[in-house]
């Protein structure tokens, strides 16, 4: 409950810095932070399990911030944004499998 507090009072703060002119604030933006919020929860809650995929949820959640607030000073379009989660999980499945000493697929083991 604490969390979804925080969430309205992000909200309502990005609202007022709108109305005043300092922020730009629309739908796209909301779904950008929700999802920001989603991927990087993930990726530290992957990490602490020892998983190092969750590495990609961080690099994407970084990269949904740097588009939110233009950090860069350029805004990605959808597909650069959807190119980058590709890449970022990738990347997460790469470490993962290089720092993992023993990877064994459970696939096959029921047949």
């Amino acid at each position: 409950m604490k969390a979804f507090a925080l969430f309205l009072l992000i909200v309502g703060l990005f609202l007022f810095l709108s109305i005043i002119g300092v922020f730009n604030f629309n739908f796209r933006l909301i779904v950008e932070i929700i999802f920001a919020i989603f991927f990087g929860v993930e990726g530290i809650r992957e990490l602490t399990k020892r998983n190092f995929i969750g590495i990609g949820g961080i690099i994407f959640s970084v990269f949904l911030f740097t588009s939110i607030f233009e950090i860069f000073g350029y805004r990605f379009s959808l597909n650069q944004t959807f190119v980058a989660l590709i890449a970022s999980y990738l990347i997460g499945i790469g470490i993962h499998i290089l720092l993992k000493k023993t990877i064994t697929p459970n696939f096959w083991e029921k047949w």
